[in-house]
């Protein structure tokens, strides 16, 4: 059955290598959002994909390259935007100012721009983007460590700690010690998908690869798991 293991190899960073009986040769795949992961066949263990994975270091740090500009290919924000987190809408509008300000109220997270200025500005853009970054920081910290307690308590799970984090490719991740990631980007999530991936870590509490035994166990504590996954798949983590 299908197993997965992460590696850290240097000058290449974080690698998923997956095994699988449907493999016929190691292979190096990646795409965005997705990170970097070998498919290694029954019979090659995990020494000698390291090893290929270092023999093809240059050809990986250049294909990570252009992934990771696909990743930070940036949304470009106007007054007729439509951006939502779980607890605030965005609105961006030009004022009799002279400097930027943004300010969360009622609901709202209110972006406001000197009056005449072209809201292409890129110094413009970018403070609008550190803003949401910030509301979705401030959202996160607040109610993820908490749903990630209830949910633990609910399904009989326990963890060591609990981080939140600005990632770009990654919903959350599981250390082997217990130590839960999640991303702050999880606020955008519908609830139903960000317990999913809440209950996907909590799982590698207690199965540290993506076996069949981890993908029943997640399957036991999240009804509907596979229409839930493919849902997920039509939201990009890093949108901004």
């Amino acid at each position: 059955m299908p197993t997965e293991t992460v590696v850290h190899i240097k000058d290449i960073g974080e690698v998923h290598l997956r095994k699988d009986k449907r493999f016929k040769r190691l292979s190096i795949r990646m795409a965005p959002t997705k990170g970097i992961w070998i498919n290694l066949p029954y019979g090659i263990g995990q020494d000698e994909a390291i090893q290929f994975a270092i023999e093809n270091k240059n050809w990986i740090i250049q294909a990570k390259k252009k992934k990771e500009e696909k990743e930070n290919q940036q949304t470009r924000f106007s007054e007729e935007s439509v951006f939502r987190t779980k607890y605030h809408e965005l609105r961006i509008k030009p004022a009799a100012t002279k400097s930027y300000d943004s300010k969360l109220n009622n609901g709202l997270l209110e972006v406001i721009y000197p009056k005449g200025m072209d809201v292409n500005n890129e110094e413009l853009q970018q403070f609008i983007r550190n803003s949401i970054v910030e509301t979705l920081r401030r959202e996160a910290k607040y109610y993820l460590p908490k749903r990630l307690e209830y949910l633990a308590r609910k399904h009989g799970f326990t963890y060591t700690s609990v981080q939140v984090k600005n990632t770009k490719s990654r919903w959350g991740s599981c250390s082997h010690d217990n130590k839960i990631n999640l991303s702050l980007h999880l606020m955008r999530l519908p609830e139903e998908l960000s317990d999913m991936v809440i209950l996907h870590e909590l799982c590698h509490t207690k199965v540290k690869n993506h076996s069949k035994t981890f993908w029943e166990l997640l399957a036991s504590h999240c009804p509907g798991l596979t229409e839930k996954k493919n849902q997920i798949k039509k939201y990009a983590i890093n949108i901004i």
